[in-house]
């Protein structure tokens, strides 16, 4: 299916002590250079994909290769590295190459955009909900400290207190006329929109009965689900420019407003033509004009002149004694 989410990352964090690590001196003592670059050319290959990758002899062939060493001596490095702890030694009898703490990584940098469905979970060491629910408690107590620090801060004066209700009180009642006016939200609004309509461009696009209902619609088949992404950014803009975006505010809302949205744009997948900085083209019917009858006189006469040809063909090829110059039988002497 077209632009799902993707499973892999983009980049990964690494701790500003990883070359103290005992673990990673130790690899560095015993395999140098090579091994430590072994190591990271690994966690780039695992995070790229998930969270784990699985090694076969193509790929240690291409690690060999990259490494300009012997398959034998890559083979050796990675052994080692599970001795010491920095790979998952169950799993490596399987040839799987993971760790609890690189879990973790792919995990919270993930975040909410984290599709759990599509986990390998035979291959998972830490529970996911755990990990979830360790991030979200991380972001309360950094919360809490926000409004602890707030509270902490003393009001000034009266007059700036009243002032600031004041101009509070104002701005609410500007952003409910704009609303019941329909005029565009206010800027942090949109963001807070914009931050909603994105995780439902993830959700929908994850949920596998939404695609088939809008392959079954579009009648454009799956290759239509690789613009959808593209489209819904698009869509996002004109619900903004339109001051729509009040009236997008559930998810039902959305996904039924998109395909309406999107079918009367005749399910477009020319994103420049969404944009409206590109025409779409027009095709030219060419309409080819009957000839004009002849009248009948017309066609008399060219029976005629076709009549008077095959005369005198006839007469000259058989030799009848008869020929015809310009239009006047003349006899010749015909004699044995």
């Amino acid at each position: 299916m077209a632009r799902p989410v993707k499973l892999g990352l983009d980049y990964f964090p690494i701790d500003t002590h990883v070359l103290k690590d005992i673990k990673i001196r130790r690899l560095m003592k015993k395999h140098k250079t090579p091994g430590v670059l072994l190591y990271f050319m690994l966690l780039c290959d695992i995070y790229e994909s998930s969270f784990y990758v699985q090694v076969d002899q193509d790929y240690l062939f291409d690690l060999s290769d990259q490494l300009d060493i012997e398959d034998e001596e890559v083979k050796t490095m990675l052994d080692y590295m599970v001795e010491i702890g920095l790979f998952d030694a169950g799993l490596w009898k399987q040839s799987i190459l993971t760790s609890k703490a690189i879990q973790e990584r792919y995990i919270a940098a993930k975040g909410r955009y984290l599709n759990e469905r599509k986990l390998e979970k035979q291959y998972l060491l830490v529970p996911v909900t755990a990990v979830k629910e360790e991030m979200a408690a991380n972001t309360s107590v950094n919360a809490e400290e926000t409004l602890i620090s707030a509270a902490e801060t003393p009001v000034q004066t009266v007059e700036s207190a009243q002032s600031k209700e004041k101009d509070s009180k104002e701005n609410e009642s500007i952003f409910i006329i704009e609303r019941e006016s329909g005029a565009p939200a206010r800027e942090n609004d949109q963001s807070l929109l914009k931050d909603q309509w994105d995780q439902w461009k993830m959700d929908l696009l994850n949920d596998g009965d939404w695609c088939n209902l809008l392959i079954r619609i579009s009648g454009k088949g799956t290759s239509l689900l690789e613009n959808a992404y593209d489209a819904m950014r698009y869509f996002d803009d004109f619900n903004l420019l339109r001051a729509l975006g009040d009236t997008v505010r559930t998810r039902k809302e959305y996904q039924s407003r998109f395909i309406a949205w999107w079918r009367h744009n005749h399910w477009e997948t020319d994103m420049q033509i969404l944009a409206g900085s590109k025409t779409a083209a027009i095709p030219q019917v060419r309409i080819n004009k009957p000839a004009a009858r002849k009248s009948r006189y017309e066609e008399m006469m060219q029976v005629a002149e076709e009549a008077k040809l095959l005369t005198q063909q006839m007469f000259e090829n058989h030799g009848f004694g008869y020929s015809f110059t310009n239009g006047i039988e003349t006899a010749s002497d015909y004699t044995v």
